[in-house]
């Protein structure tokens, strides 16, 4: 087993510090000077000691700036259950007033959307090969990625991420669907499509676990070793075509998975089917 680098160990000392309360919100770290001497080490390796502890976004400074211990930050729980798009299609329908105060972050957050700033860019793009067959479409298929963000407006902490791919063919009929600026959308994605006579039938997702990058964590407020859950959804119409596929991120620290699967009853007939195998055995 290889030696910790010097300045992976100035870091874990001065994390344990942070954690034990030894270093408080707002206090000062150790200069480069302090911490060249105690370590016997290179101003450079005390800078890139520094640099771990901002990247993971448990200092704040730079810039001429002295790093201090940044404070703790309120994060709130995401609840991902199998109910949830069932209970946004039935929003639907639902009165415009309605669906302008209730969307996916209330749903799975339970955070008013207007405690929320929210973000949405669409750019025109073309299917590659994974998209293409995902779709059922040639390759070159023009599609439309729409990139979603939402930031809490008090804490600053990113509270959703997800890119969506959409073929143009599907929801061009309505040039509104086209403009970014008409986001937030009351109702979300199930009423868009619902504008050009898409009615959504059944969602196909699958979750797999990634490490996230520093500038992630830091938007997050996500702790060092803390997997980024991916969420990859297709959205599939009564015609059985995949009309949107998205890819939602989610901080496996504060994320909840619910899935509940109902079982069929056994029928009078198997029943009786297996007491007469079990009594011919």
């Amino acid at each position: 087993m290889g030696t910790v680098p010097v300045h992976h160990q100035i870091a874990d000392e001065l994390r344990s510090r942070i954690a034990s309360g030894q270093l408080q919100p707002g206090d000062k770290l150790p200069t480069i000077a302090e911490l060249t001497k105690a370590w016997d080490c290179a101003p450079l390796t005390a800078r890139k000691a520094i640099e771990v502890l901002r990247e993971e976004g448990r200092i704040t400074g730079g810039r001429g700036k002295a790093p201090t211990v940044r404070g703790a930050t309120a994060r709130t729980p995401i609840r991902l259950a199998d109910g949830w798009t069932q209970k946004q299609k039935d929003l639907v329908l639902r009165p415009a007033e309605e669906r302008k105060v209730m969307g996916a972050i209330e749903l799975t957050a339970g955070v008013p959307i207007a405690e929320c700033e929210s973000t949405a860019k669409y750019r025109e793009t073309e299917a590659n090969a994974e998209q293409a067959e995902i779709f059922g479409l040639p390759e070159g298929t023009k599609l439309i990625e729409r990139v979603y963000e939402m930031v809490h407006k008090t804490t600053g902490v990113r509270m959703t991420w997800s890119v969506s791919y959409i073929p143009l063919q599907y929801i061009e009929s309505n040039p509104e669907l086209l403009d970014d600026s008409n986001e937030p959308w009351p109702g979300g994605h199930q009423h868009q499509l619902y504008t050009v006579g898409i009615e959504l039938i059944e969602f196909s997702r699958s979750v797999i676990a990634v490490q996230p990058t520093p500038g992630e964590r830091q938007k997050w407020a996500m702790e060092v070793g803390t997997p980024m859950l991916h969420t990859l959804s297709k959205s599939i119409d009564v015609e059985g075509r995949v009309v949107e596929y998205s890819e939602a991120r989610y901080p496996a620290d504060r994320t909840e998975i619910r899935m509940t699967e109902h079982l069929k009853r056994w029928t009078p007939e198997q029943l009786a089917e297996a007491a007469d195998a079990a009594g011919d055995a």
